[in-house]
């Protein structure tokens, strides 16, 4: 653990560069909002760590707002916020391979853990190695509802395919989950409610069948940041696996839907060249290129001072900015909004947590490059 005490205090243009800054007071409101909306809606919060990378710090503000646990994507993931002292996750994902079973029936023995299951093999080996190790793995079957990524077909597919989980010791079926990320950019704000609406109505049908056919069925977990609203007004969803709400980006704020929330997290950047050449008056290069920043939805924008990014190589930006309104000298610190905030907070080892201007504390960022 690095210690960081000589940067808290710093304004943050004393910061070295590229530096990962987060706004406070947009993230204290981000998770008010969120758990407000969840307390009104009568609909449990799980929030997905994978955002933070299971830095354990957002993982308790979320907690001590009133979230019952913690989604994750990798079991390293949930490793880290086990011993961060969080007890209740779900691994929103598949856990395959021996080792991998051997990491997670461990962690079981101290945690209440979770996981996605969509495979019968897959689901056998983790039920003989907890029962090896004595303990008990929670299971959520998952359903297709039409991602076509992981998932086992809905309805009668998932019934039958449930009744063997339940015959498996060392598992404990806990319910379904479903996730609609392939409505996330589709145009059109009611089409898009529209069809979330419509592929989480297939979730519940696929749970009353299974209740019906005298199996309980105690969690329906699902959504993310974009379509929670319309995942939420479907009953029967318990829990939303939201996660990106936290940060939000430009990405999610442009893609519409989340106007209640604010973009907290940007890149401080330093001018490290005004070239002396024709036509370059007008030109700026920064000490940030896409090793620092994912650029893969788009180039970022400028939140300070202004201009445009309109190259970026491996280490570098271009920034072009009207000499007139804007002064640049080599030296000059620029900052960028984060367009990718999944893609971007993986990037860095530390976080500066800002109150205005000033940094309040630097979390370091123990699940980056954790991605087994």
């Amino acid at each position: 653990m690095n210690i960081h005490e000589y940067e808290v205090g710093l304004h943050k243009n004393e910061l070295d560069t590229p530096a990962l800054l987060l706004d406070m007071d947009a993230v204290e409101h981000n998770i008010k909002t969120m758990a407000d909306f969840a307390k009104n809606a009568g609909i449990n919060l799980r929030p997905h760590a994978k955002i933070y990378k299971a830095t354990p710090v957002f993982a308790w503000m979320q907690l001590r707002s009133g979230a019952i646990g913690l989604t994750v994507s990798k079991l390293s993931e949930a490793e880290i916020l086990a011993n961060g002292g969080i007890q209740d996750m779900l691994i929103a994902n598949q856990v395959v391979g021996a080792r991998k079973i051997q990491r997670l029936v461990n962690l079981a023995a101290w945690t209440r853990i979770k996981v996605a299951i969509d495979n019968l093999e897959n689901a056998s080996e983790i039920s003989r190695m907890a029962v090896q190790r004595g303990v008990k793995v929670g299971a959520l079957v998952e359903v297709n509802i039409g991602n076509d990524r992981c998932g086992v077909e809905p309805h009668q597919a998932t019934l039958d395919f449930a009744r063997k989980i339940l015959e498996m010791p060392g598992l404990e079926f806990k319910g379904l989950m479903g996730y609609d990320g392939h409505l996330v950019f589709v145009q059109g704000m009611d089409e898009r409610i529209k069809r979330s609406r419509q592929a989480y109505q297939v979730l519940i049908e696929t749970k009353d069948l299974l209740i019906k056919s005298g199996i309980p069925v105690e969690i329906v977990s699902g959504s993310g940041s974009a379509m929670y609203k319309a995942a939420s007004s479907v009953k029967g969803v318990t829990e939303l696996q939201v996660g990106s709400y936290i940060f939000m980006d430009t990405t999610y704020r442009d893609n519409g839907g989340l106007e209640e929330y604010r973009c907290s997290l940007s890149i401080l950047a330093t001018v490290i060249s005004r070239p002396d050449r024709a036509n370059a008056r007008n030109l700026a290069i920064l000490d940030l290129g896409r090793k620092g920043i994912d650029n893969t939805l788009g180039l970022p924008e400028v939140k300070y001072p202004g201009g445009e990014i309109f190259s970026m190589p491996q280490e570098h930006s271009r920034l072009r900015f009207d000499p007139e309104k804007i002064h640049l000298n080599v030296g000059d610190k620029v900052e960028l909004w984060v367009r990718d905030a999944n893609g971007t907070f993986n990037l860095y080892d530390k976080v500066y947590a800002l109150r205005g201007d000033i940094v309040e504390a630097v979390w370091d960022i123990p699940g980056r490059g954790q991605v087994t």
